[in-house]
């Protein structure tokens, strides 16, 4: 298929009107002080007892002791065993990281105070991107206006720098700190935090409330700790969990392998709150050698020419019609995208949904990582029987690399077709899966994808599709811009039943399939995706 066409879908040329108007909308969706989170934030503050002054900050002084500080060097620059200190409770990890947790790290009072500035001055913006959903203030060397967190950074600046530098033999040059706040729902996902000159990351936790100072696990926010491959790649499960708990301090060494994320807050009750940020130093050893990892990717097979399923007995017969045909082709022509509906007999599709949701001894499910890449479910093809095989081995079939040729133009068959090749998955989504943009989802080549849904359900297995000349979100994340441009995102595909989505991607472009959030509901079970890629 011809196309001039440097994205997945054309875009039309907007006015000077239109473009007021969408920055009007801007305006209206960007947070509002008045509005969630704030009303609830402030119906929280009304539970604490305001202090009658802004209290001086400064540290516990347990944790200026001279024999606690010899005593987590020692305990860092093992970091072979968990070790917890008595006193204080200040615990050190040092499997898969090194991580230290340090209750109790402000004087009595501190996190009330702090939360009370928070909920009365801090103005909020919403961060969603492939890797997160969460709320997000400026830095804190930027809020002239909230004289206790310009004093925690000044704290984290003159007390806890130099004293981390004596724990961890680094040397530290400055501190960037910003609140974070995650309502039910938000997450962050697995990432290492490695960027150029950040060597340790650090999180400080505000939960003042009565009865909510230390969360349980079914609340959900855990600091969830992940351990790595001999190719630094994060593996499942999570190897430790860490709950918010008020006036803790978390730190880690930042490396190639300090996996981590945020898990979906599960609780309605409170936000998770906290001030967190990086102690920045000199190039980190690890950054260039993270850099060169690439992610794993598809791997592409010819069409298996001895398999000939009768189109006839599979397919809805309105797509085997010659003018239904010239009818998609126009339409990929002029968009890159379509979507077939009830693109096979419906009897085939009730069938192959009722197998793969009751047959649990014959298909066999492994999980696809690594972990920062993908968490979903992958069908060992080999195990496919019935309705499902006859289904699997159609998609690479040459009756399907024929059809797709009629409907695309591609050289996928036929006298002028070289090499075609096509890979093909069949998928199982459930709460917490994803992807998250990467290498491994990035178009080397001008691609055709396909992607069929069984057991459809809203807001699971959710599609996006970026542009090449978009800056990748979690590019954004690493460099903490706030600015969040949506030109980049092309098309999303949502979950329909029995529907044959089709792509023409040109290279660079890349896709991403959204956190299945545990607020989906997914009372028909799991979502089961068809994902087929083709090339000419």
């Amino acid at each position: 298929m011809e196309t001039t066409s440097a994205s997945t879908v054309k875009t039309k040329r907007k006015d000077k009107s239109e473009d007021a108007h969408e920055e009007r909308q801007k305006e209206e969706q960007r947070p509002d002080p008045s509005g969630e989170p704030q009303r609830k934030l402030l119906r929280l503050g009304e539970t604490l007892d305001k202090p009658l002054a802004a209290p001086e900050l400064h540290l516990n002084a347990a944790y200026q002791q001279k024999e606690l500080t010899q005593w987590l060097q020692t305990t860092w620059e093992k970091a072979d065993q968990t070790v917890k200190e008595e006193k204080t409770g200040a615990q050190v990890f040092g499997d898969p990281f090194q991580i230290c947790l340090l209750p109790g790290l402000m004087a009595e009072g501190t996190s009330k105070a702090l939360v009370s500035e928070i909920i009365d001055k801090v103005t909020w913006s919403r961060k969603q991107m492939d890797l997160y959903e969460f709320y997000q203030s400026t830095d804190l060397s930027n809020m002239p206006r909230c004289r206790l967190l310009t004093n925690f950074l000044q704290v984290l600046r003159k007390q806890v720098r130099p004293w981390l530098e004596k724990v961890t033999n680094l040397k530290l040059d400055y501190v960037s700190a910003s609140c974070s706040m995650y309502t039910c729902g938000d997450y962050l996902l697995v990432h290492d935090d490695l960027l150029k000159d950040r060597q340790i990351a650090f999180i400080y936790y505000l939960s003042p409330w009565e009865g909510a100072e230390e969360w349980s696990e079914t609340q959900g926010g855990s600091l969830e700790i992940f351990s790595s491959d001999d190719q630094c790649f994060p593996q499942f499960p999570v190897h430790r969990k860490i709950a918010p708990k008020d006036n803790q301090f978390a730190f880690f060494k930042v490396g190639s392998r300090s996996f981590h994320q945020v898990g979906e807050v599960t609780t309605f009750d409170y936000p998770r709150l906290t001030i967190n940020g990086w102690f920045h130093g000199e190039t980190n050893e690890a950054f260039v050698p993270d850099s060169m990892r690439a992610f794993p990717r598809l791997s592409y097979l010819q069409p298996d020419s001895l398999n000939k399923p009768p189109l006839g007995l599979l397919l809805n017969n309105v797509y085997l019609k010659t003018a239904t045909r010239r009818s998609i082709q126009k339409r990929i022509e002029e968009n890159s995208e379509i979507c077939l509906y009830e693109f096979f007999k419906r009897e085939k599709f009730e069938l192959a949904r009722a197998q793969l949701l009751s047959d649990d001894e014959t298909l066999v499910w492994r999980r696809q990582g690594p972990a920062n890449a993908h968490n979903y479910e992958v069908m060992d093809l080999s195990t496919a029987r019935g309705t499902i095989q006859e289904l699997l081995q159609l998609f690479r079939s040459n009756a399907m690399f024929d059809l797709l040729r009629d409907f695309t133009d591609l050289d996928l068959s036929g006298p002028d077709a070289v090499r075609p090749k096509c890979s093909v998955e069949l998928q199982r989504w459930s709460h917490g899966n994803y992807t998250v943009l990467g290498d491994g989802l990035v178009s080397e080549e001008n691609t055709l994808d396909l992607v069929y849904y069984l057991n459809a359900a809203e807001g699971a297995a959710v599609i996006t599709y970026l542009s090449p000349d978009g800056e990748l979100p979690n590019e954004k994340e690493k460099t903490g811009s706030d600015d969040e441009e949506d030109d980049s995102v092309l098309l999303t595909i949502s979950p329909v039943d029995n529907a044959l989505n089709i792509v023409y991607r040109c290279e660079g472009t890349t896709k991403f399939t959204k956190y299945v959030s545990r607020n989906t509901p997914l009372e028909k079970g799991p979502v089961f995706v068809i994902s087929c890629s083709y090339k000419e």
